[in-house]
């Protein structure tokens, strides 16, 4: 536990327990016979207390520099407005599509990003849809369904089709306050199925990442990954399928702060292809 950054404070716990030096460096409060050089050796790398590293025979410093540096704080606890977990039962958005056509292709996902909202840092997903091949006007078969789950697990409704778009859906969010060197990154992993990752598509303003690198969270430029379930059928009377669930990971970091992970995030989504004819 960090000792406090101003007002009084003790080898021991006499000046209390958030302002005891033994705590600092990791003893029980009241070790008996601590020496003041032996706690510096422990703490500092050269003149910077609670630096990397131990100095062979440090000798003790002022007093003054146990509360004169400023220790690496924590955000607040992240809020979240969709169910989270690791395994394919706790997914937070369930995604399907059917379609049935001469030569048949489909692919349905959802997009995750973040954006930075004033002093907040906030995480969305959205549904996105691209018929990748369909030779007819309109195939004779589409069926797209797509629902989300709240923090109870109960369903929570997008606003909006595939035709026209969904309204985004903010799934958490963390409070950072007006802090420099604010930065978020989202990373995806399959961990079920066969998965695939698409580009935005038309969600222009959103800047797909390939990578898993820090971004700087902007209410404009805003970066996400989109995981996918996709499929393909281009025989006679045949059909393919996928099925991935998707592990979604979101942190952020700051200036001084500790980088915060959030809870994992999971996506089903569920494609199917049928041909029902030669061509």
């Amino acid at each position: 536990m960090p000792i406090a950054s101003s007002g009084a404070i003790s080898i021991g716990n006499a000046a209390g327990t958030d302002r005891s030096i033994n705590v600092e460096v990791g003893r029980t409060q009241n070790t008996a016979n601590t020496s003041m050089t032996d706690v510096v050796t422990a703490a500092v790398t050269g003149s910077t207390p609670r630096g990397s590293g131990t100095v062979t025979q440090a000798q003790p410093h002022a007093f003054s520099e146990w509360h004169s540096y400023t220790h690496t704080q924590a955000f607040a606890t992240p809020t979240y407005y969709v169910r989270t977990g690791t395994a394919t039962s706790d997914f937070c958005i369930d995604a399907d599509i059917t379609i049935t056509d001469r030569e048949s292709a489909g692919v349905i996902g959802t997009l995750f990003y973040f954006k930075l909202n004033g002093t907040v840092v906030e995480f969305y997903m959205q549904p996105v849809h691209e018929n990748l091949y369909t030779p007819q006007s309109s195939p004779d078969q589409l069926s797209e369904t797509v629902s989300a789950r709240d923090t109870s697990g109960n369903v929570a409704s997008f606003t909006g089709n595939f035709s026209s778009g969904f309204t985004p859906m903010k799934i958490a969010q963390v409070e950072t306050g007006s802090v420099s060197g604010r930065q978020a990154k989202i990373s995806t992993s399959v961990f079920s199925g066969i998965g695939t990752y698409i580009s935005a598509g038309a969600l222009a303003t959103i800047d797909f990442e390939e990578s898993t690198d820090w971004e700087t969270p902007h209410a404009t430029i805003l970066y996400g990954k989109a995981p996918a379930a996709w499929t393909l059928v281009t025989g006679c009377f045949s059909q393919s399928s996928r099925h991935p669930y998707h592990r979604i990971v979101c942190e952020v970091k700051a200036t001084g702060y500790e980088t915060t992970t959030l809870n994992t995030f999971v996506s089903d989504h569920y494609a199917l292809a049928i041909s029902n004819e030669c061509v």
